[in-house]
């Protein structure tokens, strides 16, 4: 996640609030996935800037829309307020500096209900 935010980031200008709309553009399927050589490559027009992304393998558009929804959310409420990340938040969040790792699951739970 936090390597596709930081692919959106520096497209469109390194921002907070221009980060947050070319990810709502991004998640309203402003975008074109095309297949080139086996891999899904999405292409888009955000803010007068072309963006390109691929894809892991296996993954459709509605993986990508949801890719853009939770990149979306993080910024939006990741800050320390709770509100939206600031130029600065973000910067320190895709700098990594306290060494997190949020690219790997490290558990998951389900709960059945009978």
């Amino acid at each position: 996640m936090r390597a596709f935010i930081f692919s959106v980031w520096a497209h469109v200008g390194s921002t907070s609030a221009d980060t947050l709309a070319a990810l709502k553009a991004l998640a309203a399927r402003q975008y074109t996935v095309a297949e080139q050589g086996g891999r899904h490559v999405v292409s888009a027009s955000v803010q007068g800037k072309s963006f390109t992304y691929e894809m892991p393998a296996g993954q459709t558009g509605l993986d990508f829309t949801q890719m853009c929804y939770d990149a979306w959310r993080q910024v939006k409420i990741g800050g320390a307020s709770g509100a939206a990340m600031t130029d600065d938040e973000l910067d320190l969040f895709l700098s990594d500096t306290d060494g997190e790792n949020t690219n790997v699951t490290v558990a998951t739970f389900t709960r059945r209900i009978r």
